[in-house]
């Protein structure tokens, strides 16, 4: 039995279109209750980008209708067969097309519009020949009329291409509220650092990177092996031959030494890289939900195909970038390195742990190239 309001709104036809800036996928298509089609109106729209990526046309092909409404996702709303329309802040906005037929039938189409910050405006930040002092530079399809920066070291500035210095080997989240002279705005944040702004490549040269990193091999609930990496004997001493990967606090990479449990001894956890880097000055990234080391762990990147021995972590000669970490702190730990011909590289850990209550738990790696 029909409810009473499929009796008052039938038939109604419903498309529904997804999209990222100005594409689409495929259609979906809710037919309408049975109805003569030659009474429904067919409906179709077809979204232009401007030259001001704040602004779309709307181009109607609708047939078979008597009036048209537009509503563009921003509280605004429009009767024109084919408008124009402008957007005053980034962010998606879902443009509902409503044709209404003589016969009172109703045909809608559903696009969403994407207006993607990074797209509005390209931020760069590059060396300006001072040390550690880098300039702002945005190349957008708006006309800017004024930026408010924040550098991510609670500095700000209110120039629009301003001059920074930072602190070395740091990275820094700066931000900036673009506005145009139309009086559209557009958030843009970029990762820099005092050598200039960063791209993300980690999925370019790595895999199984976290966060939730994946196992190999698992045994009970809890213990394993992390997948894609080569795990030495001396860190799989856990029960089942298990090490480097636990379930706890949400799958992280591992290295871990409690209560009565073997000695880890020169333990290693590392990959090389999928391909060669090219020439630049990188920043590899590691977020940990926690460690307390009483012994000896090492972050290392080396030129060699495999990691050093853990006494030899601060004098091999392949070894381009280092971290020693002690204590319980901090979780967050960027270490810097350059490359000077293109080259594979392998990354990891290693570490020994003979005092009881040892461990680190990784939640994601990074991998950060800096900008030409």
């Amino acid at each position: 039995m029909k409810s009473p309001m499929n009796k008052i709104f039938k038939p109604i036809l419903f498309l529904f279109f997804a999209a990222t800036f100005v594409a689409c996928e495929k259609d979906r298509v809710i037919p309408a209750d049975s109805a003569d089609s030659g009474e429904r109106p067919v409906v179709d729209y077809e979204v232009v980008a401007q030259s001001d990526p704040f602004t779309f046309e709307f181009k109607n092909k609708s047939s078979n209708y008597k009036s048209i409404e537009w509503r563009f996702g921003d509280d605004s709303l429009s009767r024109e067969v084919s408008p124009t329309h402008m957007y005053f802040k980034d962010g998606k906005y879902e443009v509902v097309m409503t044709a209404i037929a003589e016969s009172g039938a109703v045909a809608k189409k559903l696009y969403v519009v994407n207006i993607e910050a990074d797209k509005v405006a390209k931020i760069v930040a590059l060396p300006n020949g001072t040390a550690n002092t880098v300039k702002f530079t945005i190349s957008s399809g708006a006309d800017i009329a004024s930026a408010s920066w924040d550098f991510g070291d609670k500095s700000v500035s209110s120039e629009l291409e301003p001059v920074k210095k930072y602190e070395p080997d740091l990275l820094y989240t700066s931000k900036v509220v673009l506005t145009t002279k139309k009086g559209a705005t557009a958030t843009v944040t970029k990762l820099v650092s005092a050598d200039g702004s960063l791209q993300e490549v980690t999925s370019q040269f790595l895999i199984n990177y976290g966060p939730k990193f994946r196992a190999s091999e698992r045994v009970g609930s809890r213990w394993g092996v992390v997948a894609d990496w080569r795990v030495n004997q001396a860190v799989r001493q856990r029960e089942g031959n298990m090490g480097g990967w636990d379930e706890w606090e949400g799958n992280s990479m591992s290295m871990e030494k409690w209560g009565g449990e073997p000695d880890i001894v020169n333990g290693k956890i590392e990959q090389t890289s999928l391909e060669a880097l090219p020439v630049g000055r990188y920043f590899y990234v590691l977020q940990f939900h926690d460690f307390s080391v009483k012994d000896k762990l090492y972050n290392i990147i080396t030129k060699a195909n495999s990691l050093p021995d853990v006494d030899n972590a601060e004098t091999d000669v392949n070894v381009i970038g280092r971290r020693k970490f002690s204590g319980g702190g901090p979780l967050y730990s960027t270490t810097a390195f350059d490359i000077t011909e293109p080259r594979t590289v392998t990354f990891g850990f290693v570490g020994t742990f003979q005092q009881s209550d040892q461990n680190f738990k990784l939640t994601y790696i990074k991998l950060y190239r800096q900008d030409k």
